[in-house]
C-alpha cells in the first residue's frame, strides 16, 4: 500500500514538494480515521450479538443519509467557494450556519419518524445515536473540510486526531465501565461525538481566525447545495440502505452479519480518500475553466486511486479468515461477506472520480440524475427481493446498482470533456496529413 501511494505522489505532482505534503498530511489523517473505526469495530463487534449490531447498523443505515441530505451540500460548497477565490470566513460562516441548522431539522423529522421506520429498536438508543451522527458529527466532519478546502492539510490531521481521541476516550470506557450494552455504547458515542464536534470548531477558529455561525445561511445557499446533497444521500443509500431493510423484514442476525462485512470494506476506502482529498481544492479550481481540465485531473488520479482500491480489496480477502478470532465464531458468515465485496474499493474509485469530475465541472445535474437512477434501482431490488432474502441478496443487489452508477458516471464524464465549449475539438483541415 506505501509502494502505490508513493507511486501517486509522482504522478499527481504538479506542484512538487507541496503535492505530496498535501499526500503525508492527508494519509496521517485517514490512517487516523481508520485507527479510530478499527477500534471501534472490533470491541462493538466482540461487545455486542449480531442482532444488536443489526440494530445500530439499521439506525446508522437511516441516520446517515439523513445527516448528508440535511446538510445541503454545505461541505461542497465550502470546498468550491474557498478554491475558486471566495473570502474564508464568509464561506465558512454560512457552511456552518447550514450545517448546523439542516442536520438539527433533519434529526427532528427522524425521531417524529422513528415508529415508521424502526420500531423495534429502543428509542434512547435510536434518538441518542441519531443526534450523534446527524448533529455533531456532520460538524466535525465541516471542520475536516476546511483542510481540504485551504489545502491545509496539516489542520485537517489536527481535527481528524482530536476526534479520533475523543471515540478511543469513548470506546475504552464502554468496554471497561459499562456492561456493554448497545445503550450504553449510544451514551458513549454521544458525548465523543459532541466533544469531537466542540473541539474541532474551537481549532478553526484558532488556526484560521473565523468563529461559526448560525445566522449566515441563506435560502440561496440551500438551492445552490440542495443538488449536492441529494447526490450524496443517493451515493449513501445505495451503499447502506439494505441495512435497515434487512432488519425491518425481520433478518436480525443477517443485518449483523452484512452490517459487520460492509464496514470492514469500507476500511478499504480510506486510502482512496488519501489520494482524492489532496486533489479536491485542484478539480474544483480546474472545472471552473470546464470538463476537459477537470478530467485531466481525474485521469491523473486514475491509475494510483485504482490501484490502492485493488489493493485494499485483495487485503480484506486475505485477512477476512481472521474475524471470527477477532469478534467470535457467531460472525463467521461474514468471512464470505468480505470476500465478495472485495471488489469494491476498486469499484468506488472509479466511482468516486468520475462523480467528482462532474461536480466540480458544472455537471452536478447529471451527477445527480445517474445517482437517482441507481438508489432507485437498488431500492427497487431489495424492495422485491430482501423480504425472501439473505444478506447475500443485499451483496448481489449492491453490486448490479454500484457497477451501473459507475459505468453511467465513465460515460456522461467522458461525453462532456468531448463537447466542453472551453476546450473545443480541433477543425478537419483539408489537405493536411494526420
Amino acid at each position: 500500500m506505501t509502494v502505490l501511494i508513493e507511486r501517486a505522489r509522482s504522478r499527481l505532482a504538479t506542484g512538487g514538494r507541496g503535492t505530496a505534503h498535501r499526500i503525508g498530511w492527508s494519509s496521517i489523517v485517514e490512517l487516523a480515521q481508520l485507527a479510530s473505526s478499527v477500534l471501534v469495530f472490533i470491541i462493538l463487534a466482540g461487545q455486542l450479538a449480531p442482532d444488536d449490531y443489526g440494530a445500530l447498523g439499521a439506525v446508522l443505515g437511516v441516520a446517515m443519509p439523513a445527516a448528508t441530505l440535511a446538510s445541503f451540500g454545505s461541505h461542497v460548497l465550502l470546498i468550491k467557494r474557498i478554491a475558486q477565490g471566495g473570502n474564508f470566513a464568509d464561506a465558512w460562516q454560512r457552511a456552518t450556519s447550514i450545517g448546523t441548522l439542516g442536520p438539527a431539522v433533519g434529526a427532528l423529522v427522524l425521531v417524529a419518524a422513528k415508529p415508521l421506520i424502526l420500531p423495534q429498536v429502543s428509542t434512547t438508543v435510536y434518538v441518542l445515536l441519531v443526534v450523534s451522527q446527524v448533529n455533531f458529527f456532520w460538524l466535525t466532519e465541516l471542520a475536516v473540510y476546511v483542510g481540504n478546502a485551504t489545502r491545509n492539510l496539516k489542520a485537517a490531521a489536527q481535527i481528524r486526531l482530536m476526534v479520533v481521541a475523543t471515540r478511543f476516550g469513548a470506546v475504552i470506557l464502554f468496554a471497561t465501565l459499562t456492561p456493554g450494552r448497545l445503550v450504553d455504547w449510544a451514551v458513549a458515542s454521544i458525548l465523543s461525538f459532541a466533544a469531537g464536534a466542540a473541539l474541532a470548531l474551537l481549532h478553526v477558529w484558532r488556526v484560521f481566525g473565523a468563529r461559526p455561525s448560525l445566522r449566515r445561511g441563506s435560502v440561496a445557499d440551500v438551492r445552490e447545495g440542495l443538488p449536492f446533497s441529494a447526490n450524496a444521500v443517493t451515493e449513501s443509500l445505495v451503499d447502506i440502505s439494505d441495512r435497515p431493510l434487512l432488519f425491518r423484514y425481520g433478518h436480525e442476525t443477517d443485518a449483523g452479519i452484512y452490517t459487520l462485512g460492509g464496514r470492514i470494506i469500507q476500511f478499504g476506502y480510506l486510502p482512496i480518500r488519501v489520494l482524492l482529498r489532496t486533489a479536491d481544492a485542484d478539480l474544483f479550481a480546474a472545472g471552473k475553466h470546464g470538463a476537459a481540465p477537470a478530467l485531466a485531473v481525474t485521469r491523473r488520479l486514475l491509475k494510483p486511486a485504482v490501484a490502492v482500491g485493488l489493493a485494499a480489496g485483495a487485503g480484506a480477502f486475505a485477512c477476512a479468515s481472521a474475524v471470527p478470532w477477532l469478534v467470535g465464531d457467531e460472525y463467521r458468515p461474514a468471512v464470505e461477506t468480505i470476500r465478495l465485496l472485495a471488489p469494491m474499493p476498486a469499484i468506488r474509485a472509479v466511482q468516486y472520480l468520475m462523480g467528482n469530475c462532474l461536480s466540480a465541472s458544472g455537471h452536478q445535474g447529471w451527477r445527480l440524475i445517474l445517482t437517482v437512477a441507481a438508489g432507485v434501482l437498488n431500492l427497487g431490488l431489495n424492495l422485491v427481493l430482501l423480504p425472501n432474502g439473505t444478506w447475500r441478496t443485499a451483496v448481489g443487489t449492491t453490486f448490479v446498482s454500484e457497477l451501473f452508477l459507475t459505468v453511467a458516471l465513465t460515460a456522461i464524464a467522458l461525453r462532456s470533456a468531448r463537447h466542453d465549449p472551453a476546450h473545443p475539438r480541433p477543425a478537419r483541415t483539408e489537405g493536411v496529413d494526420r
